[in-house]
């Protein structure tokens, strides 16, 4: 299947990105069901050429410089690790591509002091769980928790967090939307809380938008929640007023 080039703008505009390193890191909290207490929070990069951030990133993979975009981005979220309030931890999303680059293990390896956790991203087929397996267990000697996005979408299904074995299983947004009316949602979310607790896995809900959704999740203990019924993303702290 052949690849489509981005524009010539909008390679542009991805070229100066990295050369400008014009990426604004936000966070989004990530909160206990149970007491409201913010336990993480999930970098999200922010570009001004890219309203939309997919954007940036699709463009750069289709321009062959995604691992490029994405160790930026890590880079200027770990600019504000000394920000973390106590307790908390940070984590990063990446593509297994980009996790499986020297750079990319020298950078969190060297803040691996910090608490920081790794989201593994990727949305195509893994084809050398061993070489990614001997990646993640080399972080995860070095203090680095290791986190399985999107649980129930594309290719983050069972079959990947039996290989990885994560310390993190986020549920995708698809699973919890609405699942305050779906049984069967609910019903797969309870056999994930089960599973986590049996291999010592924390347990986030991710978008959360109502009270409801919020409710039912909570009543399954699911341990933490992220989404906009819950806090927007933004800053660390809110900016010192003159």
């Amino acid at each position: 299947m052949s690849v489509i080039a981005p524009a010539p703008a909008m390679l542009r505009d991805i070229r100066d990105v990295i050369a400008e390193q014009a990426i604004q890191p936000i966070f989004q909290p990530v909160i206990s069901l149970e007491d409201g207490v913010v336990r993480a929070y999930e970098a999200l990069a922010r570009f001004a050429h890219f309203p939309n951030p997919v954007d940036a990133f699709t463009a750069a993979t289709d321009a062959g410089l995604g691992v490029q975009l994405e160790q930026l981005a890590i880079e200027k979220a770990f600019e504000h690790l000394d920000q973390l309030p106590s307790g908390a931890f940070l984590s990063a999303n990446l593509s297994v591509e980009a996790l499986l680059t020297p750079q990319v293990q020298a950078t969190l390896l060297a803040h691996a002091a910090h608490p920081i956790a790794v989201e593994l991203t990727e949305h195509a087929p893994v084809h050398d769980y061993p070489a990614l397996i001997a990646v993640t267990d080399r972080l995860r000697s070095a203090g680095i928790a290791i986190a399985v996005d999107d649980t129930g979408a594309g290719f983050a299904s069972l079959s990947h967090i039996l290989q990885l074995r994560p310390d993190i299983i986020k549920l995708d947004i698809t699973l919890t939307r609405n699942i305050d009316a779906d049984p069967v949602r609910a019903a797969l979310a309870r056999s994930l809380v089960g599973f986590a607790q049996d291999i010592g896995a924390i347990l986030i809900a991710e978008g959360i938008e109502t009270p409801a959704e919020h409710e039912r999740l909570r009543s399954l203990n699911v341990q933490l929640g992220q989404g906009y019924f819950l806090a927007r993303p933004g800053p660390l702290f809110p900016p010192v007023q003159p």
